[in-house]
């Protein structure tokens, strides 16, 4: 089984890219495999595994860090404005 994500995030892409990257590249249990790619300003998720419960697991779990990188950039760029 496996799911794709895109998320186009214009410039913050890079940035949330490679918080994701870091992620990417740690052991945790065996639920599956996840790659991370950029493509233009738009960051990709692909995860696999063999069951629809560890799918799950690692969609959400990616999706989650996804947005609080984001949220964290998004948040830092709002107070250096200030």
């Amino acid at each position: 089984m496996n799911a794709e994500y895109k998320l186009c995030l214009g410039e913050d892409s890079i940035h949330v890219y490679n918080s994701l990257k870091a992620e990417e590249k740690s052991r945790g249990p065996e639920k599956g495999s996840v790659k991370i790619m950029l493509d233009d300003d738009c960051v990709v998720i692909v995860v696999e595994s063999r069951t629809l419960s560890g799918l799950r697991a690692l969609s959400n779990s990616f999706l989650l860090l996804a947005h609080s990188a984001y949220s964290a950039i998004r948040s830092a760029g709002r107070s250096s404005r200030v």
